[in-house]
């Protein structure tokens, strides 16, 4: 209880602070916080550099992945200042800051009448993404994890409402995005975390590991198109929002066949970003099976990565999809 009382004071803080003090200082505050924090959570430096390990290869220096290793943490503190501070940065950051590609993978994807699933991974500022595109008038819900703290969950729900997103919580998680793919608008998912709920496996970067069940099934549900789309800083405060092109659905198969399908296909997208820039990919547990066995509970900051959280959505979608409409 006191941990949950700690954790909601910090984001409190940071939330206030964002809104007082100028940009640059907090991008400098936010670097020594997440240097220390480097320095002093042994279990999330080890778990992070395992897994920057798994990207960059055997042949990769030690220094290396050290040295991305620090650049996870460090933009894990800028994405803090910069979620908690949209009230005050506004739209004219969305306007001034992030470029948008592949636009026209959306409007395609909607004129196909069946709605449109954003599917990401906890990388660069993900929260960055649904404010975009509702900046960009597109009606967007995004299924969330409930902090344990309902203060705290207020306060993170506040912030995404605040840039226009609608929030399900993961419980209602598969009814409140069949309902808004059916008015054919967007949902936006996260495919790299479990969470307790089914999962599939995948190989990833040449070893197994498991993604959570939920968006490729509520994919094949409905028939939404399946969208693999990152926000990635390019420097400082500028960003690009990669709209990818569609992976097709695969009609024939075993349900569990088409679902695996489906997510290793998403697995390749991400593994083509991470190659790119592995120094943003916020995963704070360790990501494949053989590296889990020497690992913990994930002890990561994990309320800060509350959004597209997949606990129960998978076996959710199978009643929703058994009653009717919702």
């Amino acid at each position: 209880m006191a941990s949950r009382r700690l954790r909601h004071l910090g984001f409190r803080a940071v939330a206030r602070l964002t809104g007082i003090l100028p940009r640059s200082w907090q991008y400098a505050i936010s670097r020594r916080g997440a240097d220390a924090y480097y320095l002093l959570d042994r279990h999330a430096r080890e778990n992070v550099i395992a897994n920057l390990r798994g990207v960059l290869g055997p042949d990769a220096s030690e220094a290396l992945v050290r040295q991305e290793g620090r650049s996870v943490f460090r933009s894990f503190g800028m994405y803090l200042c910069e979620f908690f501070g949209y009230r005050s940065l506004g739209a004219r950051f969305v306007d001034e800051h992030v470029l948008v590609e592949g636009r026209e993978n959306l409007d395609a994807a909607l004129g196909r009448g069946r709605g449109v699933i954003f599917c990401s991974a906890h990388y660069s500022n993900w929260e960055l993404g649904a404010t975009v595109v509702a900046r960009l008038g597109y009606p967007i819900t995004i299924v969330a994890q409930e902090h344990a703290d309902p203060r705290t969950n207020e306060l993170f729900v506040q912030q995404r409402r605040a840039a226009g997103v609608t929030v399900v919580p993961t419980q209602h998680g598969a009814k409140g995005a069949l309902k808004a793919l059916r008015r054919n608008q967007t949902v936006a998912l996260m495919g790299d975390r479990p969470t307790g709920g089914p999962v599939i496996p995948v190989r990833f970067f040449g070893r197994r590991t498991c993604l959570p069940q939920g968006p490729w099934r509520i994919a094949l549900t409905s028939g939404a198109a399946l969208l693999p789309t990152f926000v990635y800083r390019r420097f400082s405060s500028n960003f690009t929002l990669h709209i990818g092109t569609p992976i097709e659905l695969p009609h024939s198969g075993a349900l569990r066949e088409r679902m695996t399908a489906l997510a290793q296909a998403w697995a390749e997208r991400v593994e083509a970003r991470l190659r790119a820039d592995p120094g943003q990919w916020a995963v704070f547990y360790r990501v494949w099976e053989d590296d889990a066995l020497q690992a913990d509970t994930d002890r990561a900051p994990a309320a800060a990565s509350a959004v597209g959280a997949n606990a129960g959505l998978a076996s959710a979608v199978h009643a929703v999809s058994h009653e009717g409409k919702p």
